[in-house]
């Protein structure tokens, strides 16, 4: 795994010296989040409204920094013992390594995520409320298209673990992946 790390790392710094195209970037968009996670017998909403914030810098036509905040929406329960919504949100870094062809951007992005799961309880529920706070690995693809030099309209795919790791709940204690869809722009200084 190490030789592995340090290939793509060195393969990085490579392309990162040898194309140029810097630039400083902002980025925005809202869409949907799905839940993979078994909420109990009655079922559960998967589906929620997300939105994604973020910063980063193009260091030339193929790598790119990026810092992001995520807010992936509320699932909610139904099931009589765990009545409640599991939310999460998350900040982090992604790289983003990809290829520009004209106006159309295509790429890839890996990074880390601060991930905050937390549940709230409806009034009928047997639980408690609880949340937890995990580093996890968050992984996507982005296509943007570049209406002017300094506008664009961007896809975002990404997904990441959201989970309270706990016995306590039952169905709400184990992790679940959350895939995101969004749809935003992005402002290029």
């Amino acid at each position: 795994m190490r030789y592995i790390f340090v290939f793509v790392l060195g393969a990085l710094l490579t392309a990162t010296f040898s194309a140029s195209a810097q630039e400083a970037y902002i980025a925005g968009g809202v869409g949907r989040s799905n839940w993979n996670m078994n909420c109990g017998p009655s079922g559960c909403n998967r589906t929620t409204t997300a939105f994604r914030v973020a910063a980063g810098y193009r260091f030339n036509r193929v790598v790119a920094l990026e810092a992001f905040h995520f807010d992936f929406g509320r699932a909610r329960s139904s099931d009589p013992s765990i009545n409640g919504e599991l939310g999460g949100t998350a900040q982090g870094a992604e790289a983003i390594v990809g290829w520009q062809f004209g106006d159309v951007e295509f790429a890839g992005k890996i990074g880390l995520a601060s991930v905050h799961a937390d549940y709230r309880p409806a009034p009928s529920s047997f639980y408690p409320a609880e949340h937890r706070t995990h580093t996890e690995p968050i992984a996507g693809a982005m296509l943007a298209y570049r209406f002017t030099p300094h506008l664009a309209l961007r896809l975002d795919f990404d997904i990441v673990t959201v989970g309270l790791d706990t016995d306590r709940l039952f169905y709400y204690g184990r992790a679940a992946d959350v895939s995101t869809v969004l749809l935003g722009v992005a402002y290029r200084f």
